[in-house]
């Protein structure tokens, strides 16, 4: 028998939350069985759905991560030259450099 969609979804987020605490696969197949009944094939795509889920939501292009960095290194170096916190400001101003191609470690 299958889980039902909202019994699905509420395993969904359980499985999540034990995966962020580093649960070993054996314990939560345990535990879905335990609370919902899911069988191991049930526990596979929910955790399949889960890590595809995660993949997505981390990819994200190049130009447009490199973007962002710029932009949070700017806002912090000028945030640093503000309060007078040098060190701060220099190494923001490295890091971008570094982002940017103009800077060799």
């Amino acid at each position: 028998m299958s889980m039902r969609a909202k019994a699905r979804s509420e395993a969904k987020k359980q499985a999540i939350l034990w995966l962020d605490m580093g649960w070993p696969r054996h314990r939560i197949d345990e535990r879905l069985y335990e609370m919902w009944d899911a069988t191991p094939a049930e526990t596979t795509e929910i955790l399949k759905e889960i890590r595809h889920e995660q993949k997505d939501s981390l990819s994200i292009e190049r130009a447009e991560f490199l973007a962002q960095q710029m932009t949070r290194l700017e806002a912090l170096a000028s945030r640093a030259v503000d309060q007078d916190n040098l060190a701060v400001a220099l190494g923001a101003f490295k890091e971008l450099h570094a982002l940017a191609g103009l800077y060799q470690k």
